[in-house]
């Protein structure tokens, strides 16, 4: 699990974990059977995706194909590509969109593979959130003239599919995908579907952080777990609908 920098107990852990034990505590005093058993399922479905290490466990299928290391260019690159997973709009006490921690991680990622292997194109993909994208290329060392910008996508698929019309009007076949490596398996399929050559380049990954964190359930790990049965259903979904 991705844990906070200062690895220490959250508030919100000691106070989910009285919640379970008060829901327990409750279902024993249930008299029906069949009613106890339907209650303490619930009550162990509820841990289960509260708990930490079950998220690092049903994202290894997805993650464990990549490797946990910096990226290393190879020879014959000719794009970076990075997909949004989501932008929050402007509201009126603060009037300007906002990336979420996902894209802001991806984009401060291709930021750091431009730097160390450019000149390279960056094509920012998420639809009306491109350009903020664009913006957190431009002030981590992007040149404005090296971002290219696919603003109409609402999905992964249609990232794959509006990004790929663009690197084929630039004559780009082969490109460095930049998303967490929860979300790689699926946009980097939607992409080979379209016959353009990916190279994975996680920009972050689902690792067990400090035990003090990891042992007790947290509201953090309900939204990982969220996130991840997300992609393992997309899956499945996109290969039903032939996209991947």
């Amino acid at each position: 699990m991705t844990v906070a920098a200062k690895g220490t107990v959250t508030y919100t852990q000691p106070l989910l974990t009285i919640f379970l034990v008060m829901a327990a505590a409750a279902v024993m005093r249930v008299q029906n059977r069949r009613r106890r058993v339907l209650a303490i399922a619930g009550v162990c479905g509820l841990f289960c995706v509260s708990w930490p290490p079950v998220d690092w466990l049903l994202s290894r299928p997805l993650e464990a194909r990549y490797a946990i290391r910096p990226f290393a260019a190879p020879t014959g690159l000719q794009a970076l590509v990075v997909f949004s997973e989501g932008i929050e709009p402007a509201h009126f006490e603060r009037p300007y969109p906002l990336a979420s921690q996902n894209t802001f991680e991806r984009c401060l990622y291709a930021a750091w593979i431009y730097r160390r292997y450019g000149p390279l194109p960056v094509l920012v993909s998420g639809g009306q959130g491109a350009p903020t994208m664009r913006d957190m290329l431009l002030s981590n060392g992007v040149p404005d003239g090296m971002v290219w910008i696919e603003g109409r996508s609402d999905s992964t698929r249609e990232n794959a599919l509006y990004s790929a019309e663009i690197l084929r009007q630039h004559g780009v076949s082969r490109v460095a995908l930049v998303v967490d490596a929860t979300s790689m398996p699926r946009a980097a399929a939607c992409f080979r579907k379209l016959g353009i050559g990916v190279v994975p380049a996680p920009s972050s990954f689902c690792q067990l952080g400090p035990i003090s964190q990891e042992l007790l359930p947290s509201w953090r790990a309900i939204r990982q777990n969220e996130d991840t049965l997300h992609e393992i259903l997309g899956l499945l979904w996109y290969r039903l609908r032939g996209w991947i």
